[in-house]
């Protein structure tokens, strides 16, 4: 029996089993930190029978919104009182896997076929919401004292090969309670890392970004190192032993960022993989991930279909001798995969990653390599740099990777210093002359006209020119030497 429920979400559950009666179940995460007295607000609601009618009933007496998903039996009502938090309601089912590594085929079940299907013991529980037992727990898998022993647990043999991606939450939910995987869990997670291996980009990549969002990733990612994870998801990756740094930077970035930068566009899912990359990961293995993981990228076409065609080649597939003929020369360390509808190609031996598909040849260009890329930058620069050198530098470089460079104290201060007078002073300064303003003082468009813009704006960087006026003496003055010369 649940005894400490805080109000008002007492109530709030209590209405749900006066509505839905013994059919009614409080299930899964929220039970479990429930009894673990911890907060919670993913209020799963599952309901032997029709669950998109209780949910109906439900909004007509809460009001507020609902959201129907007929195809799936599921239902979200948002009430209209804040106080309430949103409610998903879903009917028990029980789901069977027709081979591994697949999604499951889902159909009607009982409250224990829908608990025996989950993926581990504590969260295999469920509290009665009907009126007159309401708050007693239905435990058919031993999920209290494995709560109480501090044991995650899978319900049988072949949870992990029926879904690989539980290997990653099994991992999370150890380093968020400081549990301990259960004996023998350990050999069906290594038999399960083949099929691991086969799954899309995009399951690995949310159970990835799901664990970067726990406040002990970096024990967690330590963990699924040691189980040859990241490995079996891309060969040759290894996770930077400075991990743990560059993850608490990481977090202090997203504070920073939160109070700086709250009014431009900032992308905190780019710093945590950032600091999972961290500053040894070569570039090309972190394009092969932004393009295995479906993270942010693009592919820049080096060789067209019809540019291949015309020397005889063929970008079907990735060959030696076909890479040798249009000028990109394969090592013998070379591994292939299919990926998301495209050939990729590592090749740990010239550190270069390609991509072929449609007949087309690409390279991956991702804002991930940014981080790195940034602190290697600086090893050419010197303190005494001008402003217009630092502009020059930083402009290429997501606000991300440099929020992220900004805050590392790991780094020189005077680097810092840099970047901070970019950030806060010189990215928002505008040019006191435009191609239009050149045109008018006789200027025309042509290989010196950017240069000369650009040598203008320096100019204002460096504090050489303060007013437009200044700006147009100066323009004069080269129109006048230009003339001499002539």
């Amino acid at each position: 029996m649940v005894r400490k429920i805080p109000e008002p979400l007492r109530q709030h559950l209590q209405e749900i089993g006066e509505v839905g009666g013994h059919a009614t179940y409080l299930v899964g995460g929220f039970v479990r930190d429930l009894l673990l007295g911890r907060p919670s607000l993913d209020i799963d609601i599952v309901v032997e029978g029709d669950a998109i009618q209780v949910a109906k009933a439900m909004q007509h007496r809460w009001g507020g919104t609902l959201h129907v998903h007929s195809k799936f039996g599921t239902a979200t009502v948002t009430p209209s009182t804040p106080a309430y938090p949103k409610v998903d309601f879903v009917m028990a089912r029980r789901e069977t896997y027709d081979r591994p590594g697949t999604l499951p085929t889902v159909e009607a079940g009982t409250i224990v076929d829908d608990l025996q299907r989950r993926d581990f013991s504590i969260n295999a529980l469920a509290m009665r919401l009907g009126t007159d037992v309401f708050g007693t727990i239905v435990d058919e898998t031993g999920g209290l004292s494995d709560l109480e022993a501090g044991v995650i647990r899978v319900l049988h043999e072949q949870s992990f090969l029926d879904d690989p991606t539980r290997i990653f939450r099994a991992f999370r939910y150890a380093g968020r309670y400081r549990f301990q995987l259960a004996a023998g869990d350990a050999d069906h997670i290594r038999n399960a890392l083949p099929i691991l291996a086969q799954l899309s980009g995009e399951r690995i990549r949310n159970e990835i970004a799901r664990v970067l969002m726990e406040e002990n990733a970096p024990q967690i990612v330590e963990k699924l190192t040691q189980f040859g994870i990241f490995e079996t998801i891309s060969i040759g990756w290894q996770i930077d032993t400075a991990f743990a740094h560059e993850f608490r930077t990481a977090q202090h970035t997203l504070t920073w960022a939160s109070q700086h930068l709250a009014d431009e566009p900032f992308q905190p899912d780019l710093v945590r993989w950032m600091a999972l990359f961290g500053k040894t990961v070569p570039t090309y293995q972190i394009e092969a991930l932004s393009f295995r993981l479906v993270l942010e990228h693009q592919l820049r076409r080096l060789v067209s279909r019809s540019e291949a065609l015309q020397r005889g080649v063929s970008l079907d597939k990735v060959t030696h001798s076909a890479f040798e003929t249009l000028g990109f020369p394969l090592s013998q360390h070379v591994s292939v995969a299919y990926q998301n509808g495209k050939w990729y190609s590592v090749d740990s031996g010239n550190r270069t990653t390609y991509v072929c598909g449609d007949g087309n040849l690409y390279q991956v260009q991702t804002p991930l390599t940014a981080y790195r890329e940034l602190v290697q930058s600086f090893a050419s620069v010197k303190p005494e740099a001008k402003p217009s050198e630092i502009y020059q530098l930083l402009k290429p470089y997501p606000l991300e990777a440099l929020a992220f460079t900004y805050v590392d104290t790991a780094r020189p201060a005077w680097q810092r210093e840099k970047i901070g007078d970019y950030l806060f002073r010189l990215r928002k300064i505008h040019p006191l002359i435009t191609g239009e303003d050149l045109i008018a003082l006789g200027e025309k468009p042509g290989t010196t006209f950017e240069t000369r813009l650009w040598e203008l704006f320096a100019a204002q960087l460096d504090g050489e020119i303060t007013t437009k006026s200044e700006a147009v003496c100066r323009v004069r003055e080269a129109k006048g030497d230009t003339m001499q010369t002539q």
